[in-house]
This record gives structure tokens, sequence and C-alpha cells, in this order.
């Protein structure tokens, strides 16, 4: 395991993305060693020695496993090239994404729960990132929007299976693992131990301003229609 050369997957994505869930999904395929966020510089030349040991200890990596993969949602994890990567983009809409940042706050008791501003600027940034990267890369990436995950759930992982050439198809349910569940490796709420995709309920309570949204919805869109068109 340590001398193989695996192949590898990266999500990029932002925070309560329901990147959780589509890694469970991606992390109980056969072929795929890894469902969680690793917090490690895929710049670093010693990234995928430390992602094997950490696959290991979770006892989650075997010589049967084609990928590695990890999910990233924040730039200082980003890889400076794409090269050698099968890379998926998953952005959910503003307005139901910083709502669920917000939301996320009163869980983990952080200071998302009180600032928009703080949350607006996390978003625009991540996309930002995002589009810098992929536009840096000429090479197709695989678009999914967070809604249609749910929405449109065999769809996307019908086109997900083709994009990966995986040679048994994903499927919406998917297994928990040893992180499964811990905040700092993903989601923490009680929907992720489901073993399958919940619609979660709109967090209406939190109210975020128009002008915010509507400078944020400009990055979402700017983000869709680069990676849509890959």
């Amino acid at each position: 395991m340590w001398l193989k050369k695996y192949q590898k997957i990266i999500l990029l994505s932002h925070m309560r993305s329901r990147s959780s869930v589509l890694s469970h999904i991606l992390g109980s395929h056969a072929e795929v060693a890894g469902y969680y966020e690793q917090h490690q510089r895929h710049a670093d030349s010693f990234f995928e020695i430390k992602v094997k040991a950490n696959l290991l200890l979770d006892n989650n990596l075997s010589s049967q496993h084609r990928y590695l993969y990890d999910k990233v949602l924040h730039e200082r994890f980003d890889p400076k090239s794409l090269k050698g990567y099968k890379v998926i983009v998953l952005i959910r809409k503003p307005s139901s994404a910083l709502k669920s940042i917000m939301s996320m706050g009163d869980i983990t008791k952080s200071l998302w729960r009180n600032d928009p501003y703080r949350a607006f600027a996390y978003y625009c940034q991540r996309l930002q990132n995002i589009i810098d990267i992929v536009e840096k890369n000429n090479m197709d990436v695989c678009f999914v929007e967070a809604d249609d995950l749910v929405e449109k759930t065999d769809d996307v992982l019908n086109g997900l299976s083709v994009f990966l050439e995986l040679d048994s198809p994903l499927t919406s349910n998917y297994k928990s693992f040893g992180k499964t569940g811990e905040a700092i490796y993903g989601d923490p709420s009680d929907n992720i131990k489901s073993g399958t995709i919940v619609k979660t309920e709109n967090h209406t309570k939190v109210m975020i301003p128009d002008e915010l949204l509507a400078i944020a919805q400009h990055y979402y869109d700017r983000c869709q229609k680069l990676c849509a068109k890959k």
C-alpha cells in the first residue's frame, strides 16, 4: 500500500455544500479510499504519504482501492496544480449556503452563528479560489450543484460514475465510518449518520441582507458558468 501509486480525486467545495454526504457516497465505493476532509496541504511534497497514513489509521485503505480521495474547503489546502487529479466541483446557491453556515454555527458555538458578513466573506472568497484554480488548469472538471445532489440524485451519481470511470455505479446509500459525524472532519449533524441522502430543512429564521446575497450570487454565477462548461 505504501508503494502503490493511487490515482487521486479532489472535491473543491465550500462549507455547508452537502460535501460530507457526497464524500461518504464516494468513500463507500469499493474503488475509493477516503471520505472526509484531510486538512493536509496538497502542495506539500509528502501529501500522499500523510494521507495514506491517516487512512491506514482509520482502517480505510487497502491495495484494492484505486483512488485516494480528499475534499478541500479552504484555500490553504488547495493544490498548486490539478494535474493528476480527477476534479469535482460542488457548490451550493448562496441563500441556502450562507444560512446553513450560520445555523451550523449554533451547533458548534462558533463565530459564524451571529455574523452574516463573516459567512458572506468566506463564501465569496472560496468561490473565487475555485474559479482561480479551475481557470489556471485547462482540464475537465465534474460540476455538481448541491441542490441537484438531493433533487436529481440518480443523474448526479450516474454522471460522477462515468466521469470517474468506476467499474460499478455510485449509489445514494453509504457507510458510516470512524470519523462520521465529527465536526472537524465534516458534518456534525445527525443527518450524516442516516446512511442515505436527506433533504434538509431551510433555515428560514436566519436572515441574510439582500445586498450580500446579490453579491454572493454574482460569485455563484461565475463559478457555475465556468465549471459547468468544462
